[in-house]
Protein backbone atom coordinates (compact mmCIF):
# COMPACT_ATOMS: atom_id res chain seq x y z
CA UNK A 1 0.00 0.00 0.00
CA UNK A 2 1.28 3.45 -0.94
CA UNK A 3 1.02 6.58 1.18
CA UNK A 4 -0.84 8.26 -1.67
CA UNK A 5 -3.58 5.65 -1.46
CA UNK A 6 -4.10 6.38 2.22
CA UNK A 7 -4.18 10.10 1.53
CA UNK A 8 -6.82 9.53 -1.16
CA UNK A 9 -8.97 7.64 1.36
CA UNK A 10 -8.50 10.45 3.89
CA UNK A 11 -9.52 12.98 1.24
CA UNK A 12 -12.61 10.96 0.28
CA UNK A 13 -13.65 10.74 3.94
CA UNK A 14 -13.14 14.45 4.59
CA UNK A 15 -15.08 15.46 1.49
CA UNK A 16 -18.02 13.12 2.13
CA UNK A 17 -18.26 12.56 5.90
CA UNK A 18 -21.36 14.75 6.29
CA UNK A 19 -23.16 12.53 3.77
CA UNK A 20 -22.05 9.20 5.29
CA UNK A 21 -24.83 8.56 7.78
CA UNK A 22 -25.45 4.81 7.83
CA UNK A 23 -23.64 1.49 7.73
CA UNK A 24 -24.34 0.72 4.08
CA UNK A 25 -22.84 4.03 2.98
CA UNK A 26 -19.78 3.33 5.12
CA UNK A 27 -19.32 0.00 3.33
CA UNK A 28 -19.68 1.41 -0.18
CA UNK A 29 -17.84 4.71 0.24
CA UNK A 30 -14.96 3.69 2.51
CA UNK A 31 -14.64 0.00 3.39
CA UNK A 32 -14.73 -1.38 -0.15
CA UNK A 33 -12.06 1.15 -1.32
CA UNK A 34 -10.00 0.18 1.75
CA UNK A 35 -10.22 -3.51 0.76
CA UNK A 36 -9.13 -2.63 -2.78
CA UNK A 37 -6.19 -0.67 -1.38
CA UNK A 38 -5.01 -3.86 0.30
CA UNK A 39 -4.97 -5.54 -3.11
CA UNK A 40 -8.10 -7.69 -2.77
CA UNK A 41 -10.87 -7.76 -5.36
CA UNK A 42 -14.28 -7.17 -3.70
CA UNK A 43 -15.99 -8.51 -6.84
CA UNK A 44 -14.28 -11.89 -6.51
CA UNK A 45 -16.05 -14.24 -4.03
CA UNK A 46 -12.89 -16.33 -4.02
CA UNK A 47 -11.09 -13.48 -2.22
CA UNK A 48 -13.80 -11.35 -0.60
CA UNK A 49 -17.12 -12.71 0.67
CA UNK A 50 -19.71 -10.21 1.92
CA UNK A 51 -22.13 -11.43 4.59
CA UNK A 52 -20.05 -14.55 5.12
CA UNK A 53 -21.82 -16.96 7.45
CA UNK A 54 -20.27 -19.20 10.11
CA UNK A 55 -22.07 -21.33 12.66
CA UNK A 56 -22.11 -19.97 16.19
CA UNK A 57 -22.91 -22.23 19.14
CA UNK A 58 -25.11 -20.62 21.78
CA UNK A 59 -25.16 -21.47 25.45
CA UNK A 60 -28.05 -23.88 24.93
CA UNK A 61 -26.06 -25.81 22.33
CA UNK A 62 -27.97 -24.57 19.33
CA UNK A 63 -25.90 -23.53 16.33
CA UNK A 64 -27.05 -20.39 14.57
CA UNK A 65 -25.45 -18.60 11.63
CA UNK A 66 -23.31 -15.60 12.51
CA UNK A 67 -22.74 -13.26 9.61
CA UNK A 68 -19.59 -11.22 9.00
CA UNK A 69 -19.76 -8.10 6.86
CA UNK A 70 -16.62 -9.07 4.92
CA UNK A 71 -14.43 -12.15 5.10
CA UNK A 72 -11.14 -11.99 3.20
CA UNK A 73 -9.61 -15.28 2.09
CA UNK A 74 -6.22 -16.45 0.86
CA UNK A 75 -5.40 -16.72 -2.85
CA UNK A 76 -6.76 -20.28 -2.95
CA UNK A 77 -10.05 -19.13 -1.43
CA UNK A 78 -9.74 -21.68 1.40
CA UNK A 79 -8.42 -20.03 4.58
CA UNK A 80 -9.92 -16.83 6.02
CA UNK A 81 -7.17 -14.25 6.54
CA UNK A 82 -9.22 -11.62 8.32
CA UNK A 83 -12.75 -10.35 8.76
CA UNK A 84 -14.03 -6.78 8.66
CA UNK A 85 -17.05 -5.76 10.69
CA UNK A 86 -18.65 -2.46 9.65
CA UNK A 87 -20.68 -0.15 11.89
CA UNK A 88 -22.54 3.15 11.39
CA UNK A 89 -20.59 6.41 11.84
CA UNK A 90 -19.64 7.44 15.39
CA UNK A 91 -20.19 3.95 16.83
CA UNK A 92 -18.35 3.02 20.03
CA UNK A 93 -16.27 0.38 18.28
CA UNK A 94 -14.66 -1.10 21.37
CA UNK A 95 -18.04 -1.91 22.87
CA UNK A 96 -19.00 -3.77 19.67
CA UNK A 97 -15.72 -5.64 19.24
CA UNK A 98 -17.07 -8.83 20.83
CA UNK A 99 -18.60 -9.67 17.47
CA UNK A 100 -15.05 -10.09 16.17
CA UNK A 101 -14.27 -12.26 19.19
CA UNK A 102 -17.04 -14.68 18.18
CA UNK A 103 -15.73 -14.89 14.62
CA UNK A 104 -12.16 -15.56 15.75
CA UNK A 105 -13.38 -18.21 18.19
CA UNK A 106 -15.38 -20.03 15.51
CA UNK A 107 -12.79 -20.20 12.73
CA UNK A 108 -9.51 -21.94 13.73
CA UNK A 109 -7.58 -20.40 10.81
CA UNK A 110 -8.75 -16.86 11.55
CA UNK A 111 -6.42 -14.70 13.64
CA UNK A 112 -7.24 -11.11 12.67
CA UNK A 113 -10.34 -8.95 12.70
CA UNK A 114 -11.03 -5.30 11.91
CA UNK A 115 -13.96 -3.26 13.16
CA UNK A 116 -14.63 0.15 11.61
CA UNK A 117 -17.17 2.93 11.28
CA UNK A 118 -15.42 4.14 8.13
CA UNK A 119 -13.42 6.73 10.03
CA UNK A 120 -11.74 4.71 12.80
CA UNK A 121 -10.18 1.29 12.18
CA UNK A 122 -9.37 -1.06 15.09
CA UNK A 123 -7.28 -4.18 14.42
CA UNK A 124 -7.68 -7.10 16.82
CA UNK A 125 -5.88 -10.42 17.00
CA UNK A 126 -5.50 -13.56 19.11
CA UNK A 127 -1.92 -12.84 20.09
CA UNK A 128 -2.13 -14.07 23.68
CA UNK A 129 -4.21 -17.22 23.18
CA UNK A 130 -5.11 -18.88 19.84
CA UNK A 131 -8.72 -18.26 18.76
CA UNK A 132 -9.32 -16.07 21.79
CA UNK A 133 -9.38 -12.42 20.81
CA UNK A 134 -7.27 -10.02 22.85
CA UNK A 135 -9.09 -7.39 24.88
CA UNK A 136 -7.24 -4.49 23.26
CA UNK A 137 -6.54 -3.75 19.57
CA UNK A 138 -2.91 -4.08 18.54
CA UNK A 139 -3.22 -1.35 15.90
CA UNK A 140 -5.62 1.49 15.13
CA UNK A 141 -5.90 4.68 13.12
CA UNK A 142 -8.47 7.33 12.29
CA UNK A 143 -9.03 9.11 8.98
CA UNK A 144 -9.93 12.19 11.01
CA UNK A 145 -6.58 12.36 12.83
CA UNK A 146 -4.61 15.45 11.69
CA UNK A 147 -1.46 14.16 13.43
CA UNK A 148 -1.44 10.73 11.77
CA UNK A 149 1.74 9.58 10.03
CA UNK A 150 0.15 8.17 6.89
CA UNK A 151 3.45 6.90 5.51
CA UNK A 152 4.00 4.78 8.61
CA UNK A 153 0.37 3.62 8.67
CA UNK A 154 0.49 2.64 4.99
CA UNK A 155 3.70 0.70 5.59
CA UNK A 156 2.11 -1.24 8.43
CA UNK A 157 -1.09 -1.93 6.48
CA UNK A 158 0.98 -3.28 3.58
CA UNK A 159 1.63 -6.36 5.70
CA UNK A 160 -2.08 -7.18 5.38
CA UNK A 161 -2.08 -6.87 1.60
CA UNK A 162 -2.92 -9.72 -0.73
CA UNK A 163 0.64 -10.15 -2.00
CA UNK A 164 2.46 -10.05 1.33
CA UNK A 165 0.03 -11.45 3.91
CA UNK A 166 1.83 -13.91 6.14
CA UNK A 167 -0.01 -14.92 9.29
CA UNK A 168 3.12 -15.96 11.22
CA UNK A 169 5.11 -12.80 10.61
CA UNK A 170 1.99 -10.70 11.10
CA UNK A 171 1.47 -12.16 14.55
CA UNK A 172 5.03 -11.21 15.47
CA UNK A 173 4.65 -7.73 13.99
CA UNK A 174 1.32 -7.26 15.76
CA UNK A 175 2.83 -8.36 19.06
CA UNK A 176 5.74 -5.96 18.58
CA UNK A 177 3.33 -3.14 17.74
CA UNK A 178 1.35 -3.78 20.91
CA UNK A 179 4.47 -4.12 23.09
CA UNK A 180 5.89 -0.92 21.60
CA UNK A 181 2.72 1.04 22.29
CA UNK A 182 2.50 -0.26 25.85
CA UNK A 183 6.15 0.69 26.41
CA UNK A 184 5.52 4.18 25.02
CA UNK A 185 2.48 4.64 27.26
CA UNK A 186 4.29 3.32 30.32
CA UNK A 187 7.43 5.37 29.72
CA UNK A 188 5.45 8.54 29.02
CA UNK A 189 3.44 8.03 32.20
CA UNK A 190 6.57 7.41 34.27
CA UNK A 191 8.33 10.49 32.87
CA UNK A 192 5.33 12.69 33.62
CA UNK A 193 5.04 11.48 37.21
CA UNK A 194 8.04 9.36 38.30
CA UNK A 195 6.69 9.10 41.84
CA UNK A 196 3.55 7.31 40.68
CA UNK A 197 5.50 4.38 39.22
CA UNK A 198 7.20 2.61 42.11
CA UNK A 199 9.23 0.32 39.85
CA UNK A 200 10.50 3.19 37.69
CA UNK A 201 11.40 5.32 40.71
CA UNK A 202 13.24 2.38 42.30
CA UNK A 203 15.18 1.77 39.09
CA UNK A 204 16.15 5.38 38.41
CA UNK A 205 17.37 5.95 41.98
CA UNK A 206 19.23 2.65 42.25
CA UNK A 207 22.87 3.40 42.94
CA UNK A 208 22.05 7.11 43.26
CA UNK A 209 20.59 7.04 46.77
CA UNK A 210 22.02 4.39 49.10
CA UNK A 211 20.35 5.30 52.37
CA UNK A 212 17.20 4.01 54.01
CA UNK A 213 14.20 4.50 51.77
CA UNK A 214 11.49 5.92 54.01
CA UNK A 215 8.24 7.35 52.65
CA UNK A 216 9.63 10.86 53.09
CA UNK A 217 12.83 10.00 51.25
CA UNK A 218 10.95 8.42 48.34
CA UNK A 219 8.71 11.48 48.09
CA UNK A 220 11.79 13.70 47.91
CA UNK A 221 13.43 11.42 45.33
CA UNK A 222 10.23 11.51 43.26
CA UNK A 223 10.48 15.33 43.12
CA UNK A 224 14.15 15.12 42.16
CA UNK A 225 13.39 12.55 39.46
CA UNK A 226 10.69 14.79 38.03
CA UNK A 227 13.20 17.65 37.85
CA UNK A 228 15.70 15.35 36.09
CA UNK A 229 13.34 14.41 33.26
CA UNK A 230 13.60 17.59 31.18
CA UNK A 231 17.44 17.85 31.26
CA UNK A 232 17.63 14.16 30.34
CA UNK A 233 15.37 14.70 27.33
CA UNK A 234 17.39 17.75 26.29
CA UNK A 235 20.55 15.64 26.44
CA UNK A 236 18.85 13.04 24.25
CA UNK A 237 17.98 15.77 21.72
CA UNK A 238 21.59 16.00 20.60
CA UNK A 239 22.64 17.31 17.22
CA UNK A 240 22.95 13.72 16.01
CA UNK A 241 19.35 13.06 17.05
CA UNK A 242 18.15 16.24 15.34
CA UNK A 243 20.06 15.42 12.18
CA UNK A 244 18.39 12.02 12.02
CA UNK A 245 15.00 13.64 12.63
CA UNK A 246 15.69 16.16 9.88
CA UNK A 247 16.72 13.34 7.52
CA UNK A 248 13.50 11.44 8.27
CA UNK A 249 11.40 14.52 7.50
CA UNK A 250 13.29 15.09 4.25
CA UNK A 251 12.76 11.45 3.26
CA UNK A 252 9.07 11.72 4.09
CA UNK A 253 8.87 14.79 1.89
CA UNK A 254 10.57 12.98 -1.00
CA UNK A 255 8.25 9.99 -0.55
CA UNK A 256 5.20 12.23 -0.79
CA UNK A 257 6.57 14.08 -3.81
CA UNK A 258 7.17 10.78 -5.63
CA UNK A 259 3.48 9.86 -5.31
CA UNK A 260 1.40 11.50 -8.05
CA UNK A 261 -1.71 12.12 -5.97
CA UNK A 262 -0.05 13.05 -2.71
CA UNK A 263 -0.34 16.63 -1.45
CA UNK A 264 2.98 18.44 -1.13
CA UNK A 265 2.84 19.05 2.60
CA UNK A 266 6.59 19.59 2.83
CA UNK A 267 6.89 22.10 -0.04
CA UNK A 268 10.00 20.18 -1.07
CA UNK A 269 12.06 21.62 1.79
CA UNK A 270 12.81 21.06 5.43
CA UNK A 271 10.76 23.49 7.54
CA UNK A 272 12.61 26.63 8.58
CA UNK A 273 12.04 25.73 12.23
CA UNK A 274 14.24 22.67 11.76
CA UNK A 275 16.67 24.34 9.36
CA UNK A 276 17.42 27.10 11.89
CA UNK A 277 16.66 24.96 14.91
CA UNK A 278 15.50 28.08 16.72
CA UNK A 279 13.08 28.94 19.48
CA UNK A 280 10.25 26.69 18.35
CA UNK A 281 12.38 23.58 17.86
CA UNK A 282 12.29 22.67 21.54
CA UNK A 283 9.53 23.01 24.04
CA UNK A 284 10.45 25.21 26.99
CA UNK A 285 13.20 27.14 25.14
CA UNK A 286 12.52 30.79 24.34
CA UNK A 287 14.88 32.60 21.98
CA UNK A 288 15.37 36.17 23.18
CA UNK A 289 15.78 39.34 21.16
CA UNK A 290 19.34 39.63 22.46
CA UNK A 291 20.21 36.13 21.25
CA UNK A 292 18.91 36.96 17.78
CA UNK A 293 20.97 40.18 17.82
CA UNK A 294 24.00 38.08 18.72
CA UNK A 295 23.35 35.79 15.75
CA UNK A 296 22.80 38.67 13.32
CA UNK A 297 26.00 40.42 14.47
CA UNK A 298 28.10 37.27 14.13
CA UNK A 299 26.61 36.54 10.72
CA UNK A 300 27.29 40.11 9.55
CA UNK A 301 30.91 39.93 10.74
CA UNK A 302 31.43 36.69 8.81
CA UNK A 303 29.63 38.01 5.71
CA UNK A 304 31.90 41.06 5.60
CA UNK A 305 34.84 38.66 5.53
CA UNK A 306 33.79 36.67 2.47
CA UNK A 307 31.24 34.14 3.81
CA UNK A 308 27.65 33.62 2.67
CA UNK A 309 25.03 34.67 5.23
CA UNK A 310 22.90 31.65 4.33
CA UNK A 311 25.65 29.33 5.60
CA UNK A 312 25.06 30.30 9.22
CA UNK A 313 22.50 28.66 11.51
CA UNK A 314 21.50 29.02 15.11
CA UNK A 315 20.13 26.64 17.70
CA UNK A 316 18.80 27.69 21.07
CA UNK A 317 18.96 25.39 24.10
CA UNK A 318 18.19 25.69 27.78
CA UNK A 319 21.84 26.40 28.62
CA UNK A 320 23.25 28.30 25.64
CA UNK A 321 22.66 29.78 22.20
CA UNK A 322 24.62 28.07 19.41
CA UNK A 323 25.90 29.61 16.15
CA UNK A 324 26.95 27.04 13.53
CA UNK A 325 28.39 26.96 10.03
CA UNK A 326 26.44 25.09 7.29
CA UNK A 327 25.09 22.40 9.62
CA UNK A 328 23.99 22.39 13.27
CA UNK A 329 26.82 20.12 14.44
CA UNK A 330 29.52 22.48 13.16
CA UNK A 331 29.17 25.09 15.89
CA UNK A 332 31.86 27.72 16.44
CA UNK A 333 30.35 30.14 18.99
CA UNK A 334 28.11 29.80 22.01
CA UNK A 335 26.43 32.74 23.68
CA UNK A 336 25.37 32.81 27.34
CA UNK A 337 23.09 35.78 27.93
CA UNK A 338 21.05 34.60 30.91
CA UNK A 339 23.91 34.43 33.41
CA UNK A 340 24.96 37.39 35.60
CA UNK A 341 27.50 38.38 32.93
CA UNK A 342 27.28 37.91 29.19
CA UNK A 343 29.93 35.73 27.63
CA UNK A 344 30.71 33.75 24.52
CA UNK A 345 32.51 30.42 24.25
CA UNK A 346 34.72 29.62 21.26
CA UNK A 347 36.93 26.83 19.93
CA UNK A 348 40.06 29.00 20.13
CA UNK A 349 42.76 28.00 22.66
CA UNK A 350 42.78 30.29 25.70
CA UNK A 351 46.14 32.03 25.12
CA UNK A 352 45.33 32.71 21.48
CA UNK A 353 41.87 33.94 22.46
CA UNK A 354 43.41 36.42 24.93
CA UNK A 355 45.46 37.93 22.10
CA UNK A 356 42.53 38.07 19.65
CA UNK A 357 40.12 39.52 22.24
CA UNK A 358 42.48 42.00 23.84
CA UNK A 359 40.82 44.15 26.50
CA UNK A 360 38.18 41.50 27.33
CA UNK A 361 38.38 39.13 30.28
CA UNK A 362 39.20 35.69 28.88
CA UNK A 363 39.50 32.33 30.62
CA UNK A 364 39.25 28.60 29.96
CA UNK A 365 35.69 27.44 29.38
CA UNK A 366 34.20 24.45 31.21
CA UNK A 367 35.06 21.28 29.32
CA UNK A 368 31.44 20.59 28.47
CA UNK A 369 31.00 23.96 26.73
CA UNK A 370 34.10 24.55 24.62
CA UNK A 371 37.68 25.86 24.85
CA UNK A 372 37.80 29.54 25.75
CA UNK A 373 35.30 31.93 27.34
CA UNK A 374 35.21 35.70 26.85
CA UNK A 375 33.11 38.08 28.96
CA UNK A 376 31.57 41.26 27.50
CA UNK A 377 28.85 43.80 28.29
CA UNK A 378 27.08 44.62 25.03
CA UNK A 379 26.36 42.88 21.71
CA UNK A 380 27.93 45.83 19.88
CA UNK A 381 31.30 44.79 21.37
CA UNK A 382 31.34 41.70 19.16
CA UNK A 383 32.86 43.78 16.35
CA UNK A 384 35.91 44.26 18.56
CA UNK A 385 36.25 40.47 18.69
CA UNK A 386 36.14 39.93 14.91
CA UNK A 387 39.52 38.16 14.92
CA UNK A 388 38.38 35.73 17.61
CA UNK A 389 35.10 34.98 15.83
CA UNK A 390 36.78 34.33 12.48
CA UNK A 391 39.48 32.17 14.09
CA UNK A 392 36.86 30.01 15.84
CA UNK A 393 35.00 29.67 12.54
CA UNK A 394 38.24 28.60 10.85
CA UNK A 395 38.79 25.88 13.46
CA UNK A 396 35.24 24.61 12.99
CA UNK A 397 35.65 24.52 9.19
CA UNK A 398 39.08 22.91 8.99
CA UNK A 399 38.71 20.22 11.62
CA UNK A 400 36.69 18.92 14.55
CA UNK A 401 36.58 20.95 17.76
CA UNK A 402 39.45 20.31 20.11
CA UNK A 403 37.07 18.93 22.74
CA UNK A 404 33.74 17.06 22.59
CA UNK A 405 31.04 19.45 23.64
CA UNK A 406 27.48 18.56 22.81
CA UNK A 407 26.57 16.84 26.08
CA UNK A 408 25.79 20.01 27.98
CA UNK A 409 22.26 19.66 29.15
CA UNK A 410 23.13 18.91 32.76
CA UNK A 411 25.80 21.59 33.15
CA UNK A 412 25.17 24.94 34.82
CA UNK A 413 25.48 28.22 32.86
CA UNK A 414 28.76 30.03 33.47
CA UNK A 415 28.83 32.49 36.35
CA UNK A 416 31.11 35.33 37.13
Amino acid sequence: METGQMLELVKKFQENKEFIQNEETVKVALVLPFIRMLGYDPTSPKEVRPEFSADFTQGDGKRLPDRMDFAIFDKAGVKPLMVIETKPPNTDLRSKSQQLARYIAQLPDLHFGVITDGCSYLFYGDLENPNQMDREPFFSFSLDDPQADWTKIAKFLSKFSRDTFNAETLVTDAENSRYRQEMIDRLASALRNPGDDEGFLSWITQGVYRGKRTAGVMSRLADVAREAVEPALVRLMSDDFLNKLKERIQNAGRDRESEPNAPNVMSGDVPASLENLGADSRKGVETTKEELEFFESVRSICAKNGFQESDFLYRDTINYFNVSYQRPTKWFLRFFGSARRKCLVSLVPVEEARQLAGGFETEAAPDTFGISRVYFDDIAQLWAMTGLILRSLEIARTGPPARPSEDTSSAMPPQA
